[in-house]
């Protein structure tokens, strides 16, 4: 059997996984004064990405999670949007290609 699915002996250790723990202090994200811009907080629906229209949250990069709509602040979806306003065209470097998309409309919960 491969070493993936058994130790070939017991003195080896076991696989260790680290996990970075936020630092006590650390700067987290705030919002922008000016709620007509994209950034941190921001609900944004933008054309371009899809057939239809989607709508992402700009969250924490440890919040991240696509399958629900939420973009880490550091993706560069969201650092693409960031700073647009509604009726805004921004450019999304990929590695595919550059993708224009349009930002529809922008929110935050207050």
């Amino acid at each position: 059997m491969s070493r993936a699915f058994t130790k070939e002996r017991d003195d080896e250790p076991d696989e260790v996984v680290f996990v970075r723990a936020r630092r006590k202090g650390a700067d987290t994200p705030t919002p922008p004064a000016d709620h007509g811009i994209v950034g941190f907080g921001a609900t944004v629906v933008v054309e371009g990405v899809g057939p239809a229209a989607r709508t992402f949250t700009i969250a924490d990069a440890d919040q991240t999670d696509l399958a629900a709509g939420r973009l880490g602040i550091d993706s560069p979806l969201a650092e693409a949007m960031t700073g647009a306003r509604a009726g805004d065209t921004v450019v999304w470097h990929r590695p595919a290609g550059d993708l224009p998309l349009k930002v529809v409309s922008i929110t935050y919960d207050d």
